[in-house]
């Protein structure tokens, strides 16, 4: 993760990813999806810590509850976001069977969702400050200097294990792109979130699924590399080969793929970070404007449609038509259109 964020950073802010479609189906991750049994936790973190907000709350209906996410019963939902911003949202849902379920802190190693990315105005002090909420990190932050070409990039990183099995990463870079809350209020100490992390075991079908020929993201970055500050970073063991693909529209959060390829036994988490079944990061939410080609899309590149489209009205959503689908590997995604 972190040379990626180093590479991302090198590319002009005025840049945008080239893509082959004229209108992208998606433009970045609306909403992370985190399963949640102890609601005021992650208020705390993300409220009182980070200074989100919410943006909504209520419920999903058992009726979409039981066709797009195969739960029975309501499902209460909070979205949080800083400076009210409309991507890059933390989106809470709690089940009714939320006790009996538990929160498994992802590897860096495992196929499955892994951590929400956000900026920070100064790693060390975010440490300090979570470290004295409570939270526990896998490192203190440190900064690396990485030579790229002949070029030299400083960027510092913390990895925060945050509640109920949500992984956190927190960014800290000299120059960073573009962010809605940042933009709306450059006082803030954290923006919405940045990237949203996957990891996979093949990348090609990743890539193709997410990008310009799937759901229409461009493609960033798609570096190899052997890296100690990730390995201490992620707790891999030395010598790892770490993938890093980098996926993104005009909006956050961006999509960021991961592949270690030369470990062995490579745990496959996908099919419990499902609403209802864990808690902790659950799946991605994308809008989209076209409900029906996003489908084609998917099949097309792999991955698999799970739900009929459906009428929603719903505090996160709106009025909408919402489905439900998995990428090539079964991670968890819905894509919706306002009506």
């Amino acid at each position: 993760m972190i040379l990626l964020m180093i590479l991302e950073l090198l590319r002009p802010t005025w840049a945008f990813p080239i893509s082959t479609n004229t209108t992208p189906l998606v433009d970045g991750v609306t909403g992370a999806i985190v399963g949640v049994h102890n609601k005021s936790e992650h208020l705390k973190f993300w409220c009182n810590e980070l200074n989100y907000e919410i943006v909504a709350e209520g419920v999903i209906s058992s009726r979409v509850a039981s066709e797009i996410y195969a739960v029975s019963g309501e499902i209460k939902v909070t979205s949080l976001a800083p400076a009210k911003a409309d991507s890059g949202q933390v989106w809470l849902f709690q089940t009714e069977n939320s006790a009996s379920l538990i929160g498994t802190h992802p590897h860096t190693s495992q196929i499955g969702l892994h951590a929400l990315d956000l900026y920070t105005r100064d790693a060390l002090a975010t440490h300090a400050q979570i470290t004295r909420a409570g939270w526990e990190w896998a490192a203190t932050p440190e900064a690396y200097e990485v030579p790229i070409g002949e070029k030299s990039i400083e960027i510092t990183e913390g990895f925060c294990y945050g509640p109920e099995g949500t992984d956190v990463v927190f960014v800290e870079a000299k120059t960073v792109r573009p962010t809605i809350a940042w933009d709306r209020n450059p006082e803030l100490p954290y923006c919405e979130l940045t990237s949203v992390v996957c990891g996979v075991q093949d990348m090609e079908k990743a890539k193709a699924f997410f990008g310009p020929g799937g759901l229409g993201l461009g493609i960033w970055y798609d570096v190899t590399l052997s890296s100690p500050g990730i390995e201490k970073m992620a707790h891999l063991p030395p010598g790892t080969l770490v993938q890093l693909a980098f996926l993104a529209g005009s909006k956050t959060a961006r999509v960021e793929i991961i592949n270690t390829s030369n470990l062995p036994d490579r745990l496959n988490i996908t099919a419990k970070q499902r609403v209802g079944l864990s808690l902790g990061h659950s799946g991605w939410s994308f809008i989209t404007h076209d409900i029906e080609t996003a489908c084609k899309k998917i099949i097309l590149q792999g991955g698999s449609v799970i739900s009929n489209i459906i009428q929603t009205e719903d505090p996160v959503h709106g009025r909408a038509r919402i489905v439900s689908a998995l990428t090539p590997e079964r991670s968890f995604i819905e894509l919706w259109e306002s009506n």
